[in-house]
């Protein structure tokens, strides 16, 4: 079970999975020239749950695992994600 993250640059999330979201933050930021910060997490989930959450968020996807603005609300609007996405995660 690992975790899947959501890692904002500027105006856009990233919705990723993995077992270490801060070593994975800190791989993302190598290629990425805008500050990378580590938004939410849901811990201690399948694999699979990251394409779940790909697909109910589908209406915001810009390109392969990067949403635009919104899309964060658009999850904490639906209970479950809201009791279970982490804010402050430590960075």
């Amino acid at each position: 079970m690992g975790n899947v993250y959501f890692i904002r640059s500027d105006d856009r999330i990233k919705i990723g999975y993995s077992d270490d979201v801060k070593q994975r933050r800190t791989t993302l930021q190598t290629a990425n020239g805008r500050l990378l910060t580590i938004e939410y997490i849901i811990e201690n989930v399948d694999i699979k749950f990251e394409s779940h959450t790909h697909e109910v968020c589908k209406n915001y996807l810009i390109r392969n695992e990067w949403f635009r603005e919104g899309v964060l609300e658009h999850l904490l609007s639906n209970p479950w994600y809201k009791e279970n996405m982490k804010l402050n995660f430590p960075k």
